[in-house]
Formats: C-alpha cells, structure tokens, sequence
C-alpha cells in the first residue's frame, strides 16, 4: 500500500529551524520577527500559502544568517492557515502540515531560502491484520508509559480512539513526543510506515527507561 504524496508547489519557501520538525496533520504555531521571514510570509499569502520547515543541522550558528546553514534535505510542508500581525511589526504563524517533501536544490534572489522540492510519499507492505497490530502495539505502549499517564495524553487520547490510519498515528504522536529534534526528525525522514511504528514504539519505551531515573529526567527531557 502507498499513500499518495501531498500536493505542494515545486518551488517553496524554506523556514530553517533548531529543534522543529512538521509532521503531517500536526499544527505548528510560530512567532517570526526576522525581516526576510516576515518577507517570506508575505509572499507566502499572496502565494500558495506552503512553507517547508527544516531541521538545522548541528554546528550550525556560524552560517545561520545566511543561505548556507546546513539543514536536513527532508522537510515537512505546512500550510499557514493563520496569521496575526503584531503592533511591533511582527507576526505569529500557523502551519498545517500537509505532507514530506525532498529537498532537491535552492535558489537565490529571495531574502529568505526557496526551494525546489518533491513530495514523497509514505507506503506500508505490511498486511492489514500486521497494520493493525502494529497500531495496537503502539497505543498500549503509549497509554502505558509515563507519558501516557500525563497531562500530554491528554492532546492525543482523540487520535487513540479514532480510525486514522497506522501512518497518520504514528505523525500525530511524533509531532508531540517531547524528544529532541533529531529522534523526530528520523521518524519524519521514515517512509516506510511499518519501521515508522517500529521506531516510535522504541523510542517510547527508551522515554520510560529514562524515566526510572529523575535526575536524567531532569536534565533532558522537558514536560509541560
């Protein structure tokens, strides 16, 4: 089974980000106040309204005002479904992911990155009895961790209960894991939906190991 890539312009506007990865159907609010991201998303709505977030890579502060920051090549593709402008000349954002992509090539002539992109698109050859074990699996590891015991299961106990797919299950518990960007990261660049439930059911049960441990807890995993 494969499931149909997003539908999103060749070209888009790249957004480089520390610690933020956009998964699909996830809701990504963001306060931008940087001159060539405010001309972006003036662009952007008098465009096709789709922004590419993508990951900064590590070390990469020296380069980070400029077109060369080293960024992960595959990106989630939002929509920005609301805009608030500020008395200061800012403004807050909100993405609606729509899809992966792949980075293909840049160009220039843009205070900000543009991008050329492909949409790509998830599959699972697993059997559906499989899918639907998988899915399972997943939600009794949830429900049964720290997690799931907290005030977060609180954002995704709609999304447990419902009949969306093992795919979009899998994105709706990643965007909201509280794990650091570059684990989310490896489940967003994940096409294949069977090792993308494999992986998140590791990554879960790593979080309650860690949690044995308050001081590790402490020091690095951040709760609301």
């Amino acid at each position: 089974m494969t499931i149909p890539p997003c539908d999103i312009p060749a070209w888009v506007p790249v957004f480089p980000l520390p610690e933020s990865v956009l998964f699909p159907r996830q809701f990504l609010p963001l306060h931008v106040f940087e001159p060539r991201y405010l001309a972006m998303v003036e662009d952007v709505l008098a465009g096709s309204r789709c922004i590419a977030v993508a990951l900064l890579k590590p070390r990469y502060e020296p380069h980070y005002f400029t077109h060369h920051a080293p960024i992960h090549s595959i990106v989630g593709v939002g929509r920005m479904v609301a805009v608030e402008r500020r008395s200061d000349g800012c403004c807050d954002i909100l993405l609606r992911g729509e899809g992966r992509a792949q980075l293909l090539g840049e160009t220039n002539g843009r205070p900000y990155r543009l991008g050329r992109l492909r949409a790509l698109a998830s599959r699972c050859h697993r059997s559906p009895a499989a899918r639907a074990r998988l899915r399972r699996e997943l939600i009794t590891t949830i429900l049964e961790s720290p997690l799931g015991r907290g005030s977060l299961c609180a954002h995704i106990e709609e999304a447990l209960e419902a009949p969306v797919s093992l795919g979009d299950l899998c994105d709706l518990i990643a965007g909201w894991l509280p794990v650091a960007g570059s684990r989310r990261q490896e489940l967003l660049a994940e096409l294949d939906v069977g090792r993308r439930a494999g992986r998140l059911i590791r990554l879960i049960r790593s979080i309650e190991l860690r949690c044995r441990c308050p001081h590790e807890l402490r020091t690095r995993w951040h709760f609301n």
